[in-house]
């Protein structure tokens, strides 16, 4: 298991970044009529960052490509993972397709592909920012003169799934569960849930393990007693809650250790300031440029003066 900086994104990337869940996922939330434009069995990641011409760098979450139905050639789907809700969401999003179509274009291709935008929302409340490209700007009559900007993004909002429908979304549903209750929830609650969709949808070991990081990490803080009753809900998934705990713990130390290394260098630093400060005293040097060479505050400084 990778060390994880973003766990919710993280988490949503081990599931959505795997094909075959990807496949379930968007058979699961596409209507059927979308559904038979494409050749799902063709689905496959492609690349989620693109470079303007200016050379700076964009990262879209996830992208995949899937060819159209009858071989029509290449259509595209940005799935984008949002915690919270954007004003300019949709421009964020026409961003992407636009990087998107450009690099197809780039690999030779005459004509656009589409690109299908979807955001898979994890927030606690309903999602009430913009979904329209439209509603980005400010002079709306004008741009509808001008722009096609009616149609909205497909939203995936987790908070307005009732359980009953999320926990029958096959291997998805444990992620999906996972994140729409971690704040919500107490883990004596969600634990047992998650145990359950584990015996109904199997995953791999690597994916149970990315679940239970995320709910101890997430959840709450790891501790021996979280460890004992997680094992004592599922005491058949003892060695994942350990290999999770142990990864935990090692993490822990590892940032221990790395803001001692932090502190011990400050530490350092403010002695050395303090010795040279010392020294431009003694050669007669203004307050003013000790304090602008040493960054040391005016009462350290003076305290100096005094001795």
């Amino acid at each position: 298991m990778n060390a994880l900086s973003m766990p919710h994104d993280a988490l949503f990337k081990l599931f959505l970044m795997d094909v075959e869940f990807a496949r379930e996922f968007l058979q699961i939330h596409l209507s059927n009529s979308l559904q038979q434009e494409f050749d799902f069995n063709t689905l496959s990641l492609a690349p989620g960052a693109f470079v303007e011409d200016n050379l700076s760098q964009h990262y879209s979450d996830i992208v995949y490509s899937i060819q159209v139905i009858n071989g029509q050639g290449l259509a595209y789907i940005l799935l984008e993972h949002e915690s919270t809700v954007g004003q300019l969401t949709p421009f964020k999003l026409w961003r992407y397709q636009s990087a998107i179509m450009k690099q197809h274009l780039n690999q030779g291709h005459a004509l656009l592909p589409v690109v299908l935008p979807l955001i898979f929302y994890r927030g606690t409340g309903p999602y009430k920012g913009p979904l329209c490209l439209l509603e980005c700007f400010r002079h709306k009559s004008i741009a509808q003169k001008i722009f096609a900007l009616t149609n909205s993004i497909q939203l995936i909002a987790l908070s307005a799934i009732p359980d009953e429908v999320l926990i029958t979304h096959k291997r998805c549903a444990v992620m999906s569960l996972a994140q729409k209750y971690i704040h919500r929830w107490d883990l004596t609650q969600l634990a047992p849930k998650i145990f359950e969709l584990f015996e109904r949808y199997p995953i791999s070991v690597e994916k149970r393990n990315g679940i239970l990081y995320y709910l101890a990490k997430e959840g709450r803080g790891i501790d021996k007693q979280f460890v004992q009753s997680m094992i004592n809900i599922a005491p058949h998934y003892r060695e994942n809650i350990m290999s999770a705990a142990q990864y935990l713990m090692e993490e822990g130390r590892q940032e221990g250790l790395e803001e001692g290394r932090k502190e011990g260098q400050q530490k350092g630093w403010q002695e050395a300031a303090l010795e040279i400060a010392k020294n431009l005293l003694a050669c007669g040097v203004k307050l003013d440029f000790i304090k602008q060479a040493t960054q040391l505050s005016d009462d350290k400084i003076k305290e100096l003066s005094c001795q």
